[in-house]
């Protein structure tokens, strides 16, 4: 099976990639930033490279995404789309913009199953979608949108729930919280980011400005990436929506002491009063285990810590 993973060069798109890759598929990154995937440092994508095809596309500009698709519309199967402006305070700052990426790129990834016939498509969408609901929300808890982010998540869905009925794609939607772990370094994070695993890669000092008494359950990137291959290789899951987190939520201030007793020293590191986002956690990931058996490896945040300390200490400060 060949799948085209939009946004592929991302966080959980890149792990994604290498997970399917694993299970034998071959892999079309289409990425706007196809162009510094040498200078990336994604050692785990470059151990396959052979098996990858990188495509430079900007889901935006819908004419070079279907110009780019036909080049591979004989062999086709899936198209998996994680391009997103992530959740997260800023993300009002450029309002059209990010609901432009994050909704009119997935309609425009949806066009071309639609013209091309590519059989199945996984949408990345959020555990946002539930908006402040308590944790333990299962995939039958009602949509309540609270932010401009959980807005184009629960839009998302909809849109593609409904191409897929009118147009016979099996249309399914991965239910993703925070990531979390190797292919992203701290420093190119925010600042609650930073002051959570920071550490790790030598940031010390950080006052993050809000996040102090919320709790998420964090995931480690890997196990994300594994939920997604498993949700896209299951059977007789068409229309339908699965969480796929950690499971188990841990208070930030909570992480950073972990991180701390890691390393052996204290990081100083700290986050002042008010949620990140209005978020409750943990997801429950009933459905996922049962469904497509799905099961964390890093459910206890101490293995998902050391796993991301070791990929840091390899690439050096």
């Amino acid at each position: 099976m060949t799948i085209m993973i939009y946004g592929g060069l991302g966080h959980v798109g890149s792990w994604t990639a290498r997970k399917l890759i694993d299970r034998g598929h071959d892999v079309v990154i289409a990425d706007m930033g196809v162009s510094r995937f040498d200078a990336m440092g994604l050692d785990y994508l470059e151990e396959v490279r052979d098996r990858i095809t990188l495509e430079a596309v900007d889901v935006l500009d819908s004419e070079t995404m279907f110009e780019t698709a036909l080049k591979y519309r004989d062999r086709l199967e899936a198209i998996v789309f994680g391009v997103a402006v992530i959740a997260g305070p800023t993300f009002k700052d450029r309002p059209k913009r990010n609901i432009s990426i994050n909704t009119m790129g997935m309609v425009n990834a949806l066009e071309i199953a639609r013209i091309l016939g590519v059989p199945k498509f996984v949408n990345l969408s959020s555990g946002a979608i539930y908006g402040d609901a308590p944790g333990g929300q299962t995939e039958e808890t009602p949509v309540k949108v609270t932010d401009l982010y959980g807005a184009t998540k629960a839009a998302n869905e909809a849109i593609g729930v409904q191409y897929g009925e009118t147009y016979g794609i099996d249309v399914r939607n991965a239910r993703l919280y925070f990531v979390y772990g190797p292919g992203k370094r701290p420093r190119e994070m925010h600042a609650l980011y930073q002051a959570m695993f920071g550490p790790l890669d030598g940031m010390t000092g950080i006052e993050a400005p809000f996040g102090g008494g919320q709790s998420i359950d964090w995931t480690h990137v890997e196990d994300t990436a594994e939920g997604i291959a498993a949700l896209l290789e299951a059977e007789g899951m068409a229309g339908q929506s699965v969480n796929i987190s950690s499971g188990v939520a841990y208070e930030h201030g909570e992480i950073i002491e972990r991180v701390s007793q890691y390393l052996g020293a204290n990081s100083r590191n700290t986050v002042a009063p008010g949620p990140f986002v209005k978020r409750g956690a943990p997801l429950d990931i009933s459905k996922a285990r049962r469904e497509i058996g799905f099961e964390p490896r890093y459910a206890d945040i101490d293995a998902g810590i050391a796993s991301y300390g070791e990929w840091l200490a390899q690439r050096g400060t």
